[in-house]
């Protein structure tokens, strides 16, 4: 297989073999996403891994997971200029059929491979003092088979979210429900300093209704930090600044996307939430922030004893989304899944 995640920043190609329904990685490359179109981002790729073009030219398998909503049978990027096109990559890959997929169903299926083994928990939630391996989702050991999901969510250059069935019984195949839920529109509190946030960003965005995407990833982190310090930089630069996990940035982002999170828990009231993306990744503390689990458990009555139930985990592994893709392409070469 060659698998692709695709994102609004960078883009990162691999190739995965798969024997007897088992997953294993092979080399990469890691490129911008800065094209004019797919053909131009796959002639790159087979210009620059010239070592091993007739090993790419040879698989029988794409499995492309990209920033967007998939229509048609192709992606449409939310943060770049082109479509992921499986018409377009039959012109690079003649003999190779191809799936494509949102970048969040990818992560939801990267939660059943060794990409979660690295996985730390947030919130222990009900899987406190039961003795599960840290990360043990593989087996999906931990989990009830039952046909509650997995809810996976995650900051980055978007904002992503998607379900992972597990299956009623041992020999159902697990599925995944994408989503475009990055794009509802966001609910600030009517009071400063909320409600201020708000009519910025809206403001920034050209007047629009101000979506969860436009808070929660690293462009609305990095509009965040420039309301309340009137400073424009990039988050890079002002995460890493000592005093930022008590900052005022730190705190109302955590809040926002503990808010979040409990929307997504109460949507379809999974048996865990899995984050990931590359905020979190690069920033821990935005969702290990104390804000974040007072935000989260909001709630009152039998809703949040349901929430104090749910695992929160946290997946920072670099190339799970490309795992993921993986998992779901031998999913579909063994005839089972629905990627």
């Amino acid at each position: 297989m060659l698998v692709a995640d695709i994102g609004g920043t960078q883009s990162r190609f691999f190739r995965f073999s798969c024997e007897a329904g088992e997953i294993s990685i092979k080399e990469g490359r890691t490129i911008s996403s800065a094209h004019r179109s797919f053909a131009e981002m796959l002639g790159e790729i087979l210009t620059t891994w010239p070592e091993t073009t007739k090993k790419i030219k040879d698989v029988s398998l794409l499995v492309f997971a990209a920033a967007g909503p998939v229509r048609e049978g192709r992606v449409f990027m939310t943060n770049a200029r082109f479509s992921v096109d499986p018409a377009v990559a039959g012109r690079f890959f003649p003999r190779a059929y191809c799936l494509v997929m949102n970048d969040f169903e990818a992560q939801a299926w990267a939660c059943l491979t060794e990409s979660m083994r690295t996985a730390s928990l947030i919130l222990p939630g009900r899987m406190a003092g039961a003795g599960v391996p840290s990360g043990d989702f593989p087996s999906l050991s931990g989990l009830d088979r039952k046909a509650s999901p997995v809810a996976v969510t995650g900051a980055g250059t978007g904002l992503g979210a998607a379900w992972l069935m597990p299956g009623r019984a041992m020999d159902d195949a697990p599925f995944v429900l994408s989503s475009e839920a990055g794009h509802m529109v966001f609910p600030f509190e009517n009071a400063a300093p909320e409600r201020d946030v708000a009519a910025f960003l809206s403001d920034r965005h050209g007047g629009v209704q101000v979506t969860a995407e436009h808070v929660l990833s690293g462009p609305g982190l990095s509009l965040l930090h420039e309301y309340l310090s009137g400073r424009a930089e990039d988050p890079a630069v002002f995460t890493r600044e000592p005093g930022f996990a008590a900052s005022s940035c730190c705190r109302l982002f955590a809040r926002f996307y503990g808010r979040f999170c409990r929307m997504i828990a109460l949507a379809l009231l999974p048996q865990a939430v899995v984050l990931s993306g590359g905020v979190a990744g690069r920033t821990p503390v935005l969702v290990r922030h104390p804000e974040f689990s007072r935000e989260f458990f909001r709630a009152s009555g039998e809703q949040k004893r349901f929430l104090e139930s749910l695992p929160v985990w946290l997946n920072v592994h670099p190339q799970a989304g490309l795992w993921g893709a993986a998992r779901a392409g031998a999913a579909w070469m063994q005839g089972r899944g629905r990627p």
